[in-house]
């Protein structure tokens, strides 16, 4: 019996999974949502439902999103606003923060960065249960130090300094260098990372379409490497390389140096 339970759950797993994404754009698009709700949707549905199958990671993968998320919501956000590389026009909440970085962006980093580890762990790792990792400290250091430095360019208004190709060097830096060095020690990990990634880089193709369709955010500088045709809109060569090639990959690095066993 718990055998056949087992196996039901499963292919639940599978049928809600890809539910959801076509759930996610038929409804954000149908209904004219704005950013906030189709964050929601597109992330917040996968996240809360592989949570219910996986209770004991919850407060794990929580803890870890939140460094992740300041990293890539906060100090990178605000090198990639400053430089005129994205923009969020319109933010349902009376404020931004730093002035200019609206709290979707946040919401968005947070769940999707959950989304990913759970669904990891969830359906290719069983690691480590503990709730938190002792290698951690050695994330949140250099965190903590980028994010006194933003704060401080924004206290002096100063902001971040224009970087020809930013778009280019942060996809390097952050996320290009942190793979590479991460499967050069432990290549075991690649086969795991694709599985993940192919799911969400389906979801993050159809989240992209969504907020180009709906004006979600736009693109107001020309310090790119090219354009290219997104399903009929202009989008930087950075922006697909970053957002559905290699961010979930980066997270899921991230995840297994600092916070996880590597196997």
């Amino acid at each position: 019996m718990q055998n056949n339970n087992q196996k039901f759950l499963k292919k639940l797993d599978i049928l809600l999974l890809v539910l959801f994404p076509i759930i996610a754009i038929s409804t954000t698009l149908g209904l004219q949502l704005n950013y906030f709700w189709a964050i929601l949707l597109f992330f917040g549905f996968p996240a809360f439902w592989v949570s219910l199958r996986t209770k004991k990671m919850i407060a794990r993968t929580a803890l870890f999103s939140v460094p992740l998320t300041i990293l890539f919501t906060i100090i990178i956000n605000y090198m990639g606003v400053q430089n005129g590389l994205w923009y969020v026009p319109i933010t349902v909440f009376p404020f931004r923060l730093l002035g200019e970085l609206p709290i979707e962006d946040i919401i968005l980093g947070f769940l999707l960065s959950y989304a990913v580890v759970i669904c990891y762990e969830h359906s290719l790792d069983k690691g480590k249960h503990n709730l938190i990792d002792k290698k951690m400290k050695y994330f949140l250091w250099p965190v903590a130090f980028l994010l006194i430095i933003i704060f401080a360019l924004f206290i002096t208004h100063q902001g971040f300094p224009n970087v020809k190709y930013a778009y280019f060097w942060i996809g390097i830096i952050f996320l290009a260098l942190p793979i590479i060095s991460t499967l050069s020690f432990f290549p075991k990990l690649l086969s795991k990372y694709l599985k993940v990634s192919a799911y969400f880089a389906i979801l993050l193709i159809m989240f992209e379409y969504t907020g180009l369709a709906l004006g979600h955010w736009i693109f107001p500088g020309e310090n790119f490497l090219g354009w290219f045709s997104y399903f009929g809109y202009q989008i930087p060569v950075e922006e697909f390389a970053v957002l559905i090639i290699l961010v979930v990959i980066g997270i899921l690095s991230y995840y297994e140096f600092f916070d996880d066993d590597r196997k």
